[in-house]
C-alpha cells in the first residue's frame, strides 16, 4: 500500500527553462488530442497487498472527475497523482494518473461491477473484473550483494549494526471544537486532525487510519446530539497559523452537532498512531537509511457547556439557529372556493432537520391544508445552512382582507442575538364573491333534515285528495305486480 508522506517541499523558482517549456506545451498540443483510460491493476492478491484503479489522462489537463467506485471486501484508501511530460523529437506529451487504492478486508472471490467515471465532462466506461484475496504475502528483499560479500563479512555485520537517530517530530494531534459553550439546539463544529510544522524534519505517516478513525469517533462522538457530518471522502493537507507558527493540518474528521438535551458534552483524550521513521547514523549507498517506528500522539480532553434556553413561554415550541423567512404567495386576489398557494421558507444557519412545523391558527374563513414539507442542507466551510419550506394551500371560505400574519408564525430563538423571535408572513390576501360557509354548513349539517322528519303530517290522506301523477303510478305498480304473478302461475 502507498503511503502518504507528510514531509515538507520547496517551491521551485521559475526559470527560463520553465518558459521555454511553457511555450513548447502550447503549441505541441495544439495537433494532439486528449485520451482518457481506466486501468484495473494486478486482480490476484494478497490480503495485505492493495487492488488499485489507475485513471489516465494523456496529452490534456485533468480538472475534473467522479467518484471511484465501492468495491465489497474492500476499504477504500486516499487516492495518489502523479504527473509525467516528455519532450521526443521537438514533440511534448503529458500525462496525469490518480491512483485509487482499495485494502481487503478478508480472503476470498469479490466481484467488481461495470462502473462508469465522469472524467473532464466525458464517460468512461469499464466492464469490472473479478478480484481474487489469498492468504497474505510474504515480502523479502533481495540483497544483490549478498553473496559477492558474504553473510559473515565485516561489511554484512557493520549493515546489521547500523545505529539509527531518532528525528524529533514536530507535530501534534487534536480533538477541537468552535465553542466551549452553547444553547440547547445550537450547533459546534467538532474537527479530528494532525497538524504537522512546516519546518517539521522527521517522516510520518499514517497507520490504519480508517481503523483508527472508528475507534476515536466512538469515544469523541456525543451521544446526546445531532449530527451534521462533513464526509471527509480524502484527507489533503491545508494550510494554518496557531501562535504564530505554520503549520500543515491533515483533517481526518469534521462534523457539526446540536445538543438535543442540556447534559453537557464531555469529549475524553484520545490516542492517534503514527508510524515514524528513524534515520540512519551513517548514510549508505547500499545498506538501509531508515528504520520504521511508530509514536503515539495524544489529543486533550474537552467539556463543552450546554446552557438551556431563556425562560419564556416560547422556550419548549422555538426552533433552535439563525433563520430569516423567505415567502412567495401565488396570486394576492381571488374569489371564494378558489385556492392559494403560500410558501413558508425558513433558510439560515443552523440544524435544518430539526425546524419544526409553523402553527396555524383555526378559522372558519380560511381552509388549511396539511403543508407538504421539503428541505435542502450544505455542508461545507464548517458551516450548515439550508432551508426548510412548507407549501400550504389555503382556500378561502369568507370575501375580505386577511393578513395571513395573523394566521401563521414559527417562534425561533437566535443564539447570536440570544432572543426570540416570531417568524410570520407579511403578505395579505384580497378576496371577492360570496360567502361559501353556509353552504359548507348546509352540506355537512342533517340537523334541518332530522327537524323536518319531526314534524312531517303523518296522518292519512284521502284519495281524492291525490295528485293524478301519484294515482297513475300506483295503478301502474299494480298492473306490472300482476303481470309477474300470471307469467310465474303459468311457467309452473
Amino acid at each position: 500500500m502507498k503511503r502518504n508522506k507528510l514531509v515538507a517541499y520547496s517551491k521551485l523558482s521559475i526559470s527560463s527553462f520553465t518558459i521555454l517549456l511553457f511555450s513548447l506545451l502550447l503549441v505541441s498540443f495544439q495537433g494532439m488530442s486528449q485520451t482518457v483510460s481506466v486501468v484495473l491493476g494486478k486482480t490476484d492478491i494478497g490480503q495485505n497487498e492493495n487492488f488499485e484503479i489507475t485513471l489516465t489522462v494523456k496529452n490534456g489537463r485533468l480538472t475534473k472527475y467522479s467518484s471511484f467506485p465501492d468495491i465489497p471486501g474492500f476499504r477504500k484508501g486516499r487516492p495518489s497523482s502523479s504527473s509525467q511530460t516528455s519532450i521526443v523529437n521537438g514533440q511534448v506529451s503529458t500525462q496525469q494518473s490518480i491512483t485509487q487504492l482499495y485494502q481487503p478486508t478478508k480472503q476470498g472471490t469479490f466481484k467488481l461491477n461495470a462502473f462508469t467515471m465522469t472524467v473532464n465532462g466525458k464517460s468512461v466506461s469499464n466492464p469490472g473484473t473479478t478480484i481474487k484475496v489469498g492468504a497474505p504475502v510474504q515480502r523479502q528483499v533481495y540483497d544483490p550483494f549478498a553473496d559477492f560479500w558474504g553473510g559473515g563479512s565485516s561489511f554484512g555485520k557493520q549493515q546489521q549494526e547500523q545505529d539509527f537517530i531518532d528525528v524529533k517530530a514536530d507535530a501534534f494531534y487534536s480533538v477541537s471544537t468552535d465553542k466551549s459553550s452553547v444553547y440547547r439546539g445550537e450547533g459546534f463544529r467538532m474537527d479530528v486532525s494532525f497538524y504537522v510544522s512546516v519546518t517539521n524534519r522527521a517522516e510520518l505517516e499514517f497507520y490504519k487510519i480508517d481503523e483508527q478513525v472508528t475507534k476515536i469517533l466512538k469515544q469523541v462522538k456525543p451521544r446526546n446530539c445531532w449530527e451534521e457530518n462533513f464526509n471527509i471522502e480524502s484527507i489533503h493537507p491545508e494550510y494554518v497559523t496557531i501562535n504564530g507558527k505554520s503549520y500543515r493540518q491533515y483533517k481526518i474528521y469534521e462534523a457539526m452537532f446540536y445538543p438535543l438535551n442540556s447534559e453537557d458534552i464531555v469529549i475524553p483524550p484520545t490516542e492517534l498512531e503514527m508510524i515514524k521513521y528513524q534515520v540512519a547514523q551513517r548514510q549508505s549507498f547500499f545498506g538501509r537509511n531508515r528504520k520504521e517506528d511508530h509514536q503515539i500522539f495524544k489529543s486533550r480532553g474537552k467539556t463543552i457547556k450546554v446552557k438551556p434556553l431563556p425562560d419564556n413561554p416560547l422556550k419548549s415550541v422555538a426552533s433552535v439557529g439563525n433563520y430569516r423567512l423567505r415567502e412567495e404567495i401565488s396570486t394576492a386576489k381571488l374569489k371564494t372556493g378558489e385556492s392559494v398557494t403560500l410558501e413558508f421558507r425558513v433558510e439560515g444557519e443552523g440544524n435544518i432537520s430539526s425546524i419544526r412545523e409553523p402553527s396555524l391558527k383555526e378559522t372558519e374563513d380560511l381552509l388549511f391544508y396539511p403543508p407538504s414539507v421539503s428541505q435542502n442542507i450544505n455542508r461545507a466551510n464548517g458551516r450548515v445552512v439550508g432551508a426548510k419550506t412548507y407549501q400550504y394551500y389555503i382556500e378561502p371560505q369568507e370575501p375580505g382582507e386577511y393578513n395571513l400574519g395573523e394566521y401563521i408564525e414559527l417562534p425561533i430563538f437566535n443564539p447570536r442575538t440570544k432572543k426570540y423571535e416570531m417568524l410570520h408572513p407579511e403578505v395579505t390576501i384580497v378576496v371577492e364573491g360570496k360567502s361559501l360557509r353556509d353552504a359548507q354548513i348546509s352540506k355537512t349539517d342533517l340537523g334541518s333534515f332530522y327537524d323536518a322528519m319531526r314534524n312531517a303530517d303523518n296522518s292519512i290522506v284521502s284519495m281524492d285528495n291525490t295528485n293524478w301523477i301519484q294515482i297513475i303510478l300506483n295503478i301502474f305498480v299494480v298492473i306490472s305486480i300482476g303481470l309477474t304473478i300470471f307469467f310465474l302461475v303459468k311457467k309452473f
